[in-house]
């Protein structure tokens, strides 16, 4: 029987996760009250309705405010491009369905926003809690808690589906606990094919349980997709008779993953890798990155009880102790220091245009200027002596050098530091900024 507050986490993780999770609280809301959604459709407790009617009555670009205590999901199948943003509760209750413009409504309406350490919470029986259908291109779920132990899903029990043609689908701040599957990806399972893009963020997988692969989660990768998995925590999660204890990554014929950040801890696998199991299936590229990750406790029945990667064309890069910047500087680094900061990125005529700014210097060349990377390079490797790649730049914003075919694998962000006249470069002087 497992049993998740078995769990013990490093001192230093939790301070980071709570550190985390205030920020993100701080800037959650600021970022839905800027971002365009047509309307907020309340569902949930009190009165509110319930999650299945608020979807079915979502059009493409609202946002569901998913209501706290639990809700069931009725195994609602997501066909709509939508946010479901968790953590809302009602303080003196509603009546009926509630549509609402912004989150001034939802304010004026004693509606009181509790996530990021309070989600919502959706359950399930005898489908997944939720399914994503093949037709949405964008996604976000935010704050929710997804579980379903009743032992009758075959793939996915808290979520499965599929994405496809491009599609970006985004978990934030999730939570897939005592989900069971009778095959594959006990918490989650997706297919991401057609260049599409599945990033998990700031989420955990615990007590998940499949009978054959994937405890936790399994996501299978086709044309030349990409999965992102950031500050995310796996643990005491169980695949009975096959590998992958923790999670399962397929990339059947190209793929990228990165995983930055994240903990693979006290999980189980039948067969192999305990903690987490890679696998190539038929040729074409397939790169995999392991950054800031770190492997406890885990144990397989065969061999590889942390990490097993097989198959052809397979490579895996494993960094640790890299030093990598934050998301976003909202502010420079320090009024009297010399730094630089990207503001917005765009794609035009298939090069990035991204605009910047810097404080007390104006770059160029020669004299002091600033180099722009990918996350995928290390900041202190951005300049001399280090092995790069980067491009130094000498003018005024927007910075037009890269193209989108420039991207390299497994990058989400592009870097700016300040760099002196002999190219070695400023750190802890700029920023990185998520690609479009």
């Amino acid at each position: 029987m497992i049993n998740h507050y078995q769990i013990t986490i490093r001192l230093r993780m939790l301070a980071l996760a709570i550190l985390s999770a205030a920020l993100i609280m701080a800037v959650s809301l600021v970022l839905l009250q800027l971002n365009v959604w047509a309307k907020f459709a309340a569902s949930g407790a009190n009165g509110c309705g319930n999650f299945e009617d608020a979807v079915d009555k979502a059009e493409d670009g609202d946002t569901i405010a998913v209501m706290i205590p639990d809700r069931r999901s009725e195994g609602k199948t997501i066909t709509k491009n939508i946010l479901i943003h968790g953590g809302w509760l009602s303080i003196d209750g509603c009546g009926g369905q509630q549509i609402y413009t912004d989150t001034a409504d939802l304010d004026a309406a004693s509606f009181e926003f509790q996530g990021i350490l309070s989600r919502s919470i959706l359950s399930h029986d005898s489908d997944s809690v939720i399914k994503i259908d093949p037709s949405v291109m964008t996604l976000t779920v935010q704050n929710m808690v997804f579980w379903n132990n009743a032992g009758t899903v075959a793939r996915g029990a808290g979520i499965s589906g599929v994405i496809s043609n491009g599609a970006k689908i985004r978990l934030d701040n999730v939570v897939i606990s005592n989900s069971v599957a009778t095959d594959a990806g006990g918490g989650l399972h997706l297919e991401v094919r057609g260049g599409s893009r599945l990033v998990i963020a700031d989420s955990q997988f615990f007590s998940n349980e499949a009978d054959q692969t994937g405890g936790g989660l399994e996501i299978d990768i086709y044309d030349g997709s990409e999965v992102i998995i950031e500050n995310t925590l796996v643990a005491s999660n169980t695949a009975n008779t096959g590998h992958g204890g923790g999670a399962r990554i397929r990339i059947i014929n190209s793929g990228y993953v990165t995983i930055t950040n994240s903990a693979f801890v006290n999980n189980t696998a039948g067969g192999r890798g305990g903690g987490l199991a890679i696998e190539s299936v038929n040729q074409g590229p397939a790169y995999v990155r392991l950054i800031n990750t770190t492997f406890a406790n885990n144990s397989a029945s065969i061999s590889e009880d942390d990490l097993y990667s097989s198959g052809n064309g397979l490579t895996v890069d494993n960094l640790s102790k890299q030093l990598f910047l934050p998301s976003i500087l909202s502010d420079f680094p320090s009024a009297a220091a010399d730094s630089a900061r990207i503001t917005d990125i765009s794609i035009e005529n298939n090069r990035y245009i991204v605009e910047f700014d810097t404080l007390n210097f104006e770059p160029t060349l020669p004299g002091q200027h600033v180099h722009f990377f990918f996350n995928t390079v290390p900041p202190q490797e951005a300049g001399v002596p280090g092995s790069g790649p980067w491009i130094l730049y000498g003018g005024p914003s927007p910075f037009t050098e890269y193209s989108i075919i420039d991207r390299p694998p497994g990058a989400w962000q592009m870097c700016i530091l300040v760099a002196n006249p002999d190219h070695s470069v400023q750190l802890n002087t700029g920023n990185c900024f998520d690609l479009p």
